[in-house]
């Protein structure tokens, strides 16, 4: 009967390595859009929102080519806002097909208390066995025993981003997605949980130029 006492001390393990993961995303697109007639992509700088949290000009700079890098994932040409005002002065969006706009909305270093709590585990100890004839042998036997685990402070990391892409002839957003992530026992972890949501979204628009 011990392969259910190994059973819990591994969801145990589990669950105390286990780092919680919460997210919220609002997705949309145009159903009745062609994506795959789309061959070159405007694509704007990543823009900052006053109100984001994010207050250092050099993290700006490294989100800013991150966030470039991934933009370039699809299979698209990729214009910069410079060439596609060479290319099209009179209205620069016509330089390609679509053009694209992300805002970093949100970037946050956060806390909450976690209450202290008391779990169960199974701990193995050994004790000597005396038999009839004199010998002793020893043996081992498993216990389950109160653990209690104290209050704390768990440290958090938050970011939201929004992505927008438009028709550049017609004007009108095609594709849309707004998403906020928060990790728990992150501190200051904002740049990994950027670059995650930075390349699911272009991934996602690859597959739809790919029909998808």
């Amino acid at each position: 009967m011990k392969w259910w006492r190994s059973l819990i001390a591994v969801c145990c393990l589990v669950v105390a390595f286990a780092v919680p993961v919460s997210a919220e995303k609002v997705d949309w697109a145009d159903k009745s859009y062609d994506f795959t007639k789309v061959q070159r992509a405007l694509v704007y700088e990543l823009a900052f929102a006053e109100d984001s949290g994010l207050d250092n000009d050099l993290m700006e700079q490294v989100l800013q080519e991150d966030y470039l890098k991934n933009a370039a994932r699809p299979p698209y040409r990729v214009i910069d806002p410079a060439k596609a005002q060479v290319l099209s002065p009179e209205d620069p969006h016509l330089a390609a097909d679509v053009y694209i706009t992300a805002e970093l909305v949100k970037w946050e270093d956060g806390s909450y208390v976690k209450p202290g709590y008391t779990s169960y585990e199974t701990r193995t100890s050994k004790r000597k066995k005396h038999h009839s004839d004199g010998s002793v042998t020893e043996e081992s036997y498993d216990i389950t025993v109160p653990v209690y685990h104290p209050e704390e402070t768990v440290y958090t990391s938050t970011v939201r981003l929004r992505f927008e892409v438009y028709d550049s002839r017609t004007g009108k957003r095609v594709m849309a997605r707004d998403e906020l992530r928060e990790r728990d026992a992150s501190r200051h972890g904002q740049q990994g949980i950027f670059g995650r949501i930075s390349k699911s979204f272009f991934d996602d628009l690859g597959k739809k130029l790919k029909g998808k």
